[in-house]
């Protein structure tokens, strides 16, 4: 082959990859900028697994007076506020006030993670007046986080309480990584120790049970460090609530559960009715 048809061909295949190359380093580069800015590490993930469209089902689902209700999200351990996007925009279809704060779950204890909860709602109703009712919704470690803010003096009645796949008494898995390096290099010393069953967070109540639903997460024995069935990450005794006015299994692991269109439906069925639909549950988006 001459030489320079060789280059001619060549040419283009090299200017392409280093074109890559360069979004590639950019991208990584925006990447750590955010990071470095406070971005949670998980926020690329989240927005990726948050993006499918809502049903049009969720208009079916709206109270009377879901604009005077604010719902209160609280995303999970390593996770970000867009964890919970999906959830955030069927409530909005369906009516509700939002409130979807971001916080630093692998930075603080989970008491300073229920004051820092404390103040972002303190700044809603400031901002745009009182409502008829409070509503909370927590994934996994923003169930404890939601538990302990209601355990403050200072804390808004809660009109219902959902926590999805959250260990309530702590989960055995954290004892059996917390020694491992990486779990406190990702996770954090603080309120990801919490989530220890041994830890004395665990020994307090936990209150308003008789307006409070467990959504569950359960794969079978997904985890061969749990003992029986569970979501991959917490067993579904450990996300179950006794004393709570109803609960639901659903067949999808720890991270999936919190972005899945039965779970959205399960959502706003019992923000409307104080109960579960204990209807079949497609095993789809």
């Amino acid at each position: 082959m001459p030489t320079e048809l060789a280059t001619s061909i060549t040419r283009p295949r090299y200017w392409r990859q280093k074109r890559l190359f360069y979004c590639v380093l950019s991208l990584l580069l925006l990447y750590g900028a955010g990071i470095g800015l406070g971005m949670p590490v998980a926020t690329p993930f989240d927005v990726l697994v948050n993006l499918p469209p809502i049903s049009s089902e969720v208009d079916l689902l709206q109270r009377p007076d879901a604009k005077h209700t604010l719902v209160v999200l609280q995303h999970g351990l390593w996770r970000s506020s867009w964890s919970m996007w999906r959830l955030e925009r069927a409530l909005l279809a369906a009516g509700y006030s939002v409130l979807n704060p971001c916080y630093p779950s692998t930075n603080g204890t989970l008491s300073a993670h229920a004051l820092r909860l404390r103040d972002a709602i303190e700044a809603q109703i400031a901002a745009h007046g009182e409502y008829q009712h409070v509503a909370f919704v927590g994934h996994s470690m923003g169930g404890l986080v939601i538990e302990e803010y209601l355990r403050l003096a200072s804390a808004r009645t809660p009109f219902r309480c959902i926590y999805i796949a959250t260990p309530h008494r702590g989960a055995m898995l954290c004892d059996l990584r917390k020694n491992w390096w990486p779990y406190p290099f990702f996770m954090g010393t603080e309120a990801a120790m919490q989530i220890s069953p041994g830890d004395p967070f665990h020994q307090q109540p936990i209150l308003f049970l008789d307006c409070s639903g467990t959504i569950i997460g359960d794969i079978g024995e997904g985890s061969e460090s749990i003992k029986g069935h569970d979501d991959g990450t917490v067993g579904t005794g450990e996300a179950a609530l006794a004393g709570a006015v109803d609960s639901v299994t659903l067949p999808f692991g720890h991270t999936a559960i919190s972005e899945r269109e039965a779970m959205l439906t399960q959502v706003l069925h019992f923000l409307r009715e104080g109960k579960f639909s204990q209807s079949a549950v497609p095993v789809t988006r």
